[in-house]
């Protein structure tokens, strides 16, 4: 396979993330018919953290650095399989935070650990990708997979909350080794649906709850609950990060049909009177693709390498989806930053 640069590729029209209604339609039904609320507004008063992120700086990749060290930025995309990465990236997020609270699941309560995996397959990024893009197709009602590249945002928080996850270590029971993520690896399932060998596997790791976010509020506050956010958009950005980590400009400036993360905002008042707005923290998945001071401002603290700072304007934008490894949205016990220090 020849050398894959995600940058060039998507600038180019790489079709990574796709809009589709009847996917979203799908992970409605889902999420109501397993007990959850489809409506993250309606989940952010009913668990009681609607606002709870105004006026302050929530970061979430800090946990991530604390459970997995080395974990972030994870390897580079090898394909178009950002939608994969993405959920990943999500799934890891609100894991490690739930980690980092250790406080037990309300419904089975058991306390999560963090999965035995090897040094490598941490540095690999822990949630196997591959695991989740290889049911594009397949958790559709009488789907039929795809061996194509591209996925829809919607289809793989189903396939997260319906399949589960594999994490980054070998499976001599399944025939192939995830530990590190490789052009091998992302060819496995797509047009061959995983077996039930396979499923037996990763659904115990399956992510409990999954809603749609709208709206820049919306995101701040399951950001300051503890919760990770994916998103489907076609939005690109500048490779030059400024003295404070934001993309240099902080808005779109190019398209890129693409699917990231967010593991930060910042609502402060000294942010917004810098920018003229707060700013989301995009986490991508193309490893140390761009380039910069990477220190938030008024703060000691670096982003980590790949990421980048940009308007929160740009949520309005995307098409986001907020995932929890337990059953229902408590708020995490987690860090946030205000203007005179931690609050």
């Amino acid at each position: 396979m020849s050398e894959f640069s995600p940058l060039d590729a998507y600038s180019h029209g790489l079709m990574g993330c796709q809009a589709n209604p009847r996917a979203d339609e799908e992970l409605v039904d889902s999420i109501i018919r397993h007990g959850g609320d489809p409506d993250g507004g309606q989940v952010a008063h009913a668990w009681e953290f609607a606002d709870k992120g105004k006026g302050k700086l929530s970061l979430l990749f800090p946990a991530i650095d604390e459970v997995f060290p080395g974990a972030l930025p994870g390897p580079a995309q090898l394909w178009g399989d950002c939608v994969g990465a993405a959920a990943a990236n999500c799934y890891l997020t609100s894991l490690a935070q739930e980690i980092k609270d250790g406080r037990a699941d309300e419904v089975t309560g058991l306390v999560e650990g963090a999965p035995d995996i090897p040094e490598l397959g941490v540095r690999q990024g822990v949630i196997a990708r591959e695991s989740i893009f290889a049911w594009r197709g397949w958790t559709e009602p009488n789907g039929r997979g795809k061996s194509s590249d591209g996925w829809f945002c919607s289809a793989a928080a189903k396939a997260v909350t319906e399949k589960g996850v594999l994490v980054r270590k070998p499976y001599p029971e399944l025939g192939f080794d995830l530990t590190k993520y490789t052009n091998e690896t992302i060819r496995l399932g797509g047009s061959t649906r995983p077996s039930d060998k396979w499923f037996a596997e990763s659904k115990k790791n399956i992510v409990r709850s999954a809603t749609f976010v709208k709206g820049r509020e919306q995101v701040r506050d399951f950001i300051a609950a503890g919760y990770g956010v994916f998103q489907c958009s076609a939005l690109g950005f500048s490779r030059e990060r400024d003295e404070n980590g934001v993309a240099n400009p902080p808005r779109s400036t190019t398209t890129w049909h693409h699917a990231q993360c967010w593991t930060g905002y910042d609502d402060r008042e000294m942010t917004i009177k810098r920018y003229g707005q707060p700013l989301v923290l995009w986490t991508n998945s193309w490893n140390a693709w761009n380039r910069g001071p990477r220190r938030i401002l008024g703060t000691a603290i670096d982003i980590p390498p790949g990421s980048y700072w940009a308007y929160a304007s740009t949520i309005d934008q995307c098409q986001c989806i907020a995932l929890s490894s337990v059953a229902g949205w408590p708020r995490r016990r987690h860090t946030t930053f205000g203007a005179a220090g931690n609050i």
